[in-house]
């Protein structure tokens, strides 16, 4: 019995250690196409509250489409693209609208392309059945539309149901939507896995805000839900914290684990380790039923030194930290057909070897076995990551592995 378990654990190590060669040095540059960072959609007047920056001034003519913080993918090759909490903080936001986009790039790639994305519509999240049990903006409308002051919205995924589910910041809540926007249940807290009964906030968490039941906040501000995995049996959820807890003794981040049947979080929790030069992390997602990538980095813009890495990792036992090895370095990409396009004076990284200099890396799609694309959050207008003078551009990029994931 202690021989074929021994055996076990290094066919699984091993395993895991043969799909971890695709490095970045091997990491080629495919397809890319970018949203100008002035695109704004239908709706009303937005940015009263928040401030110039790069060039553009509020407030804005209406809804900006900006700051993609998850990103899904169609079967007709469109994208659900969503946006975050706005400009950035809860008090800057209450005239932002919370909203899904449904995007189409047309990628620019060796054969050619224009490398240009087209918006083809919006889901807007709304509470119209008053299932949110505090204050929110639009609180004696009809639509009850959320905006950036409610939630910070980091994390998308569909359940199979067609439902959505999306992790929230300020909380920590998970949100759980009709396909068509329309919040399903009251926002779902988040418990503390090593204090039973207890809950884990954030400093903006809006129970703490409207004095019903004041907890001490364990989770840093701007450091609740980022990424969020789903199994690929649709039958968890794996939502990850941004940043570790305020009294963690280590720079360990939690994964938790959430019954999408029962909608309720199961005993199940796992932590990830970052890496000495990273203080943050952008999205999970999953391949397999253990296995997956999760976007590593630092707090650096324009600088082509930053720590922006994919990091592959593998589900053990919980309680457990995972396995993590560096798959890729998102500052240096093979772009051997000279795919970034057009040029502006002062751009850097985008030459044959591509970077993706930007502080906020916050969606991945897993394509193919060897095929991934990835957005930016281009913190609209605050963000300068490709251009010190200039705001950042929504890009999205596509980028071959040199050997399959599976």
């Amino acid at each position: 019995m202690k021989k074929i378990l021994f055996s076990s654990i290094i066919l699984s190590t091993l395993s895991f250690a043969l799909h971890t060669t695709a490095k970045a040095d091997n990491t080629t540059l495919i397809a890319f196409a970018k949203l100008d960072a002035e695109t704004y959609a239908e709706g009303p007047q937005s940015g009263k509250a928040t401030k110039a920056a790069n060039g553009i001034a509020p407030p804005f003519k209406s809804q900006p489409v900006q700051g993609f913080s998850a990103a899904l993918k169609n079967k007709d090759g469109t994208y659900m693209a969503m946006s975050d909490n706005g400009f950035g903080t809860q008090d800057n936001s209450s005239d932002f609208l919370l909203r899904i986009y449904h995007i189409k790039p047309t990628f620019k790639t060796s054969q050619g392309g224009t490398g240009n994305v087209e918006v083809l519509g919006f889901i807007s999240l709304r509470d119209p059945n008053k299932l949110i049990p505090f204050p929110i903006v639009n609180q004696e409308t009809n639509d009850r539309l959320l905006t950036g002051a409610d939630f910070d919205i980091e994390s998308l995924q569909q359940a199979e149901d067609g439902s959505y589910w999306i992790g929230d910041e300020f909380g920590p809540y998970l949100l759980h939507f009709s396909a068509d926007g329309i919040l399903l249940d009251a926002p779902i807290t988040l418990p503390n896995p090593y204090v039973k009964g207890q809950e884990l906030r954030s400093p903006q968490n809006q129970s703490n805000k409207t004095q019903k039941e004041i907890i001490e906040p364990l989770v840093q501000r701007s450091g609740g839900f980022e990424g969020m995995a789903l199994s690929k049996d649709k039958q968890f959820l794996y939502p990850i914290l941004e940043k570790p807890l305020t009294n963690a003794d280590k720079k360990q981040l939690i994964i938790f684990q959430f019954d999408i049947a029962k909608k309720a979080y199961t005993d199940n929790y796992y932590l990830f380790d970052l890496d000495d030069k990273a203080t943050a992390i952008d999205d999970f997602q999953l391949f397999d039923h253990q296995s997956g990538i999760i976007i590593e980095r630092d707090d650096t813009e324009n600088d082509l030194t930053g720590h922006k890495k994919l990091i592959l990792i593998k589900l053990g036992a919980s309680g457990q930290a995972v396995e993590r090895k560096e798959l890729v370095d998102l500052m240096h990409i093979h772009n051997p057909h000279s795919l970034y396009s057009p040029y502006r004076e002062g751009d850097i990284g985008t030459g044959k070897d591509f970077a993706f200099p930007f502080v906020t890396i916050e969606d991945i799609v897993i394509e193919s076995p060897d095929t991934l694309t990835i957005f930016n959050d281009n913190n609209f207008p605050g963000s300068s990551g490709r251009n010190a003078k200039l705001a950042d551009d929504n890009e999205i990029i596509q980028i071959k592995l040199d050997q399959p994931l599976f």
